[in-house]
């Protein structure tokens, strides 16, 4: 799935898989990318994002399952993509075209899962 999410679009900079723990389980930078985060950023940003996640299915049952989650930050844009008991997270430059960018994520997520 990463390598196909990578294969999108050239300012996608990183795609992983987190699990519910914040582990990263799949994914890495794109090759020759550095990530803007240092030391434990990482797993503090994983862990946070699996926090949120659960978090948020609390209220599935009145708003309906989430889609994804967007964020535009001064130096990134992040997407996170629930996939079962998982998040799907891709960070691209701030400069990519989010809404055509995440339109196509889900069209390949879509396809993936139904395979």
């Amino acid at each position: 799935m990463c390598n196909d999410i990578f294969g999108i679009n050239e300012k996608i900079r990183f795609v992983g898989i987190i699990d519910q723990m914040g582990n990263l389980i799949a994914g890495d930078m794109k090759n020759g990318l550095r990530s803007l985060e240092r030391d434990d950023g990482s797993i503090r940003l994983y862990l946070g994002y699996a926090i949120n996640n659960v978090l948020r299915r609390d209220f599935d049952n009145v708003f309906g399952k989430v889609l994804y989650t967007f964020s535009e930050r001064e130096k990134i844009k992040l997407l996170t993509v629930p996939i079962d008991n998982n998040l799907l997270l891709v960070s691209m430059d701030i400069s990519s075209d989010h809404v055509e960018l995440i339109k196509k994520i889900q069209n390949v997520v879509s396809k993936l899962i139904k395979a």
